[in-house]
């Protein structure tokens, strides 16, 4: 079969295999779960406390969808994404321990996922962004938490953005024109 193309139709013929392998490969997709442990709870009530390191960024974006579900197993807080402009306004607010809604409590975050009405174990849903992002942890209803640590697991579901799929299509379409120009019409 091979010997009925010639270089264009050989380059047509691995420009569609690449293009369908990609094509299933980001309609199957690929899910990989983790999880940390040993967070620590907030020890304030009122307050949001946000981790120092910011969450691994999806530096294939335009290439790959990346969904995130975080749950974890505490009843007594809240757990939610902010962007790094919010955590930066954070660090100049001051404490709410006296009174809420001061401007970095649950209720007055503008929270890019998560909130502090969702529940430990439905937990919540990110679609990955590109920029930089924080965890934020909070207590519920005013009270301190029992316990001093969080278990958080999460699972993350790659697969296709947009352009891989317009990608995968351009592919195709064009290692069939390669294939069809490629081939030999004496055969």
């Amino acid at each position: 079969m091979l010997d009925s193309f010639d270089s264009k139709g050989k380059a047509g013929l691995v420009l569609s295999v690449i293009g369908v392998l990609l094509l299933l490969a980001g309609t199957i997709g690929y899910t990989f779960s983790g999880v940390i442990e040993d967070v620590p709870t907030p020890n304030t009530p009122n307050q949001a406390f946000f981790a120092d390191e910011p969450l691994p960024k999806n530096i294939l974006s335009p290439l790959v969808a990346a969904e995130v579900t975080i749950t974890w197993d505490r009843d007594d807080v809240w757990m939610g994404i902010v962007h790094e402009d919010e955590k930066e306004r954070c660090k100049d607010v001051p404490s709410n321990y006296f009174s809420s809604g001061l401007g970095c409590d649950g209720a007055s975050l503008d929270f890019v996922a998560g909130n502090p009405s969702a529940t430990a174990t439905e937990g919540f849903t990110w679609e990955m962004e590109s920029g930089t992002y924080f965890a934020a942890l909070g207590a519920k209803e005013s009270g301190l938490p029992s316990g001093t640590a969080v278990v958080v697991s999460y699972d993350v579901h790659l697969g296709h953005s947009l352009l891989s799929v317009v990608l995968s299509f351009g592919g195709i379409v064009a290692g069939g024109v390669l294939i069809y120009y490629g081939r030999d019409p004496s055969l």
